[in-house]
């Protein structure tokens, strides 16, 4: 399976959520997404100032960006 890795950002990385061994990108936005959902949840003083989940394979390509703002 491919490795994914998960990164918080704004303007540059904040933290990094590790790597995941997922099925593929379809999963990866999922996780994404429930990781996004996790900190508005758990860190709301995140809302409203673009953070957002950046995902990117194991050769280093942009997958997806699940902005924390949208999220619900």
């Amino acid at each position: 399976m491919p490795l994914f890795s998960f990164k918080l950002i704004d303007s540059q990385l904040v933290s990094d959520f590790g790597v995941h061994d997922l099925p593929g990108e379809s999963e990866a936005r999922t996780e994404a997404i429930n990781l996004a959902r996790s900190l508005r949840e758990t860190r709301p003083q995140l809302i409203g100032k673009k953070y957002a989940i950046f995902v990117i394979d194991e050769d280093g390509a942009a997958v997806c960006s699940v902005p924390l703002d949208v999220v619900s």
